[in-house]
């Protein structure tokens, strides 16, 4: 890398000097005791000035003359974008299972079906009882209107109506819910039941993958999960597959887990496969993921500095301190950042090379705090 570095040490300096200490040195000069002299500057007020902070280290970012290309692959498995096991919601026994694992379904298919005899017996009496409600409610409404039956009639013909009413819908609903179809466009990843069998309510019929969407979840390493956390879009990541050659998809981030597996030390991301699907891709293969970013693509140099002067206090977008020689003050400036490369990482955006960057000491910085350079 054709680059030069030049590091310089700075201490963060107080506005004025502490003068107790001189103010007893002359005193001493001119014949007055130490004691004396250190009564009367007490006695003396003197404004004091607060002591100097601890330094903190600065160093000049090199503006590269070469583009960086740079890639990481991780290890990843394809999966649907959810799992359904999918079951009937009233007991009885199936006599149509239309689907064997493996197919591809479409939203609306039907899956599954169970002996509607016994349903539809039901719905016709509850039928029955919904239009002699019905005749009755008709009845006592036209003796009440003529002032021949009283009004308790009435109100008593409206609640069995009511009644008739709710079970008919009941029973309509359970003849339904003998049948069981797809709610999405979807894989059957495996059957639970075979044809001819009683099962009951929620017993499993298949296991539906969703296949509106695929997706690839991979484990990244926590020095990659900072910089994916804080700037997703600074990435490129694409996926090959070992047992579909020939293809590869972009992908686009989908949900980041920030429960880290304890034994890895690593964080789950599922990133959803963009474009079009290639069909003999199925969940549960493995995927080649390749992170990268190119920086300079849109500009004829990049900038890198410490991975130490990265300001992560914000949870929302990454920060460096800047100092100006001129003024002898630090800034805070936003920045997009690329891939770590061992303790230096790439500044995609808000950076142009050759600033002064305070790469320790950071968390003890104001905006316009004022600094001094110290030798090294």
């Amino acid at each position: 890398m054709n680059s030069t570095r030049k590091t310089r040490r700075l201490a963060v300096v107080a506005c004025g000097l502490a003068v107790a200490a001189a103010g007893v040195s002359a005193a001493m000069l001119t014949g007055v005791s130490a004691q004396q002299a250190s009564e009367a500057a007490v006695a003396t007020p003197v404004a004091a000035e607060p002591a100097p902070d601890r330094p903190v280290t600065v160093e000049v970012t090199n503006a590269l003359t070469r583009v960086i290309n740079q890639s990481r692959s991780v290890a990843g498995r394809v999966e649907p974008a959810r799992t359904v096991d999918i079951a009937f919601q009233v007991p009885g026994q199936i006599v149509t299972l239309a689907v064997a694992p493996g197919d591809r379904i479409r939203k609306g298919d039907l899956i599954a079906e169970l002996d509607q005899a016994d349903f539809e017996l039901a719905a016709d009496r509850a039928q029955a009882s919904h239009d002699l409600a019905n005749s009755e409610l008709k009845r006592a409404s036209s003796l009440a209107e003529r002032g021949i039956a009283a009004d308790s009639r009435l109100d008593t013909a409206q609640a069995q109506f009511a009644q008739a009413d709710v079970a008919l819908r009941e029973a309509e609903r359970h003849l339904s819910q003998t049948r069981i179809v797809a709610p999405f466009d979807a894989i059957v990843a495996r059957t639970f039941v075979e044809e001819f069998v009683n099962v009951t309510s929620a017993a499993p019929v298949a296991r539906l993958q969703d296949a509106s969407e695929m997706r690839i979840k991979i484990s990244l390493p926590e020095e990659l999960a900072a910089v994916a956390r804080a700037a997703p879009d600074a990435f490129d990541i694409a996926a090959s597959f070992p047992a579909v050659p020939q293809y590869s998809a972009p992908l686009t981030l989908r949900s980041f887990t920030t429960d880290v597996d304890p034994t890895a030390q690593t964080y789950d991301v599922e990133m959803a496969i963009t474009g079009d699907v290639d069909p003999r891709l199925l969940p549960g293969m493995t995927a080649d993921v390749r992170i990268s970013t190119t920086a300079g693509n849109d500009r004829q140099q990049s900038v890198i500095v410490p991975v130490s002067a990265i300001d992560t206090t914000s949870r929302t977008v990454p920060s460096v301190w800047i100092y100006e020689e001129a003024s002898s003050q630090v800034t805070r400036r936003t920045v997009r950042l690329g891939l770590p490369i061992e303790n230096e990482i790439i500044v995609l955006e808000g950076l142009t090379g050759d600033e002064l960057v305070v790469s320790g000491g950071w968390w003890r910085l104001s905006d316009n705090q004022t600094v001094a350079v110290s030798g090294l």
